[in-house]
């Protein structure tokens, strides 16, 4: 997978939280890894106009993702049940203007039916791919109504979704110092979050993640020659891999500009960011080089230059 700002140190562990404040963590950083993503997405139709996509406005789980010996307090500090739940809502979204809540269960989208609860933790999370695509694909036709159950009984709620860039970010916890992107996928990690001092900092990770799904990377690589799984090439590929991660540092710069996220501190965060790495950078362009490109990328996307030219499909 590319892993943009894979710098292999620990973040600060979350062992000895009690279970209570640690779930309610849990769900703040999903949040705000959501936030900053549909912002990311909504700000940038225009950038994305050939490849707009529904945007869920609000983070899905099941319960079956929690380890055993947590799905009762899952259950009870989440309301989770045998439904799909909601994790959290972005603010302002036209999900939460229509009154969806952290806590609801997904009974129906349309009157149609979310899939059956799963078994195990790798069923979950085809379950909930399964969910979510259903919801995507009604969103994409328009006006939906959603039928959710909470502790106060069952409701309808209506919206019509907003459109965005393609732009599925998923928090992970764990203390590795990481985000990667798979093609379809961004995963960002606990011990990156807790790294990103501000909005503006989670902003540029996610929007160089996103980039290199926008942008095809994955695919264009492979077809390059380099390994479909690990993208560690021969030394003919890495200059390509180079160039994809700086392509990616550029559109990151437009996709947070538009956004209007504060890029004033970007070189310092990755300057240190990058700085703190035990992981040999050979697929990476040297920190002197990437700051450069990223100082000449922030001025000429402030002067109106072309970040980067996303493609269909």
């Amino acid at each position: 997978m590319l892993t943009a700002l894979a710098i292999g140190a620990n973040g600060a562990a979350s062992a000895g939280t009690p279970a209570m404040g640690r779930f309610e963590q849990l769900r703040g950083q999903d949040l705000r890894v959501a936030r900053v993503t549909y912002r990311l997405a909504i700000a940038n139709q225009a950038q994305c106009a050939a490849v707009l996509t529904p945007q869920l406005g609000f983070v899905l789980h099941r319960l079956e993702q929690y380890g055993p010996a947590d799905r009762q307090e899952a259950a009870h500090s989440f309301g989770l049940g045998v439904h799909v739940g909601v994790m959290a809502v972005v603010g302002d979204s036209p999900a939460d203007r229509a009154g969806l809540l952290p806590g609801d269960q997904l009974l129906s989208i349309n009157g149609h039916d979310l899939g059956e609860p799963a078994a195990n933790g790798d069923q979950s999370r085809r379950s909930l791919d399964r969910a979510e695509q259903i919801l995507v694909e009604h969103m994409r036709r328009g006006a939906v109504t959603l039928r959710v159950s909470s502790a106060s009984g069952e409701r309808e709620i209506h919206f019509v979704a907003e459109r965005g860039c393609p732009s599925n970010v998923e928090f992970i916890p764990g203390d590795e110092v990481n985000a990667w992107a798979d093609g379809k996928r961004v995963m960002i990690s606990d011990g990156l979050l807790g790294r990103c001092a501000t909005d503006d900092d989670l902003a540029l990770v996610i929007g160089h993640e996103m980039a290199h799904n926008l942008l095809h990377h994955r695919q264009r690589l492979a077809a390059q020659g380099a390994s479909a799984n690990t993208m560690l090439p021969a030394a003919a590929a890495s200059a390509e891999i180079r160039a994809a991660e700086e392509e990616a540092d550029r559109l990151a710069v437009g996709l947070a500009t538009a956004a209007a996220y504060d890029l004033s501190g970007a070189e310092v965060f990755i300057g240190r960011l990058m700085g703190q790495s035990n992981v040999a950078a050979a697929t990476h362009p040297d920190l002197s080089r990437r700051l450069s490109l990223l100082r000449a990328a922030i001025a000429d996307v402030r002067r109106g230059g072309e970040p980067g030219v996303i493609p269909k499909g």
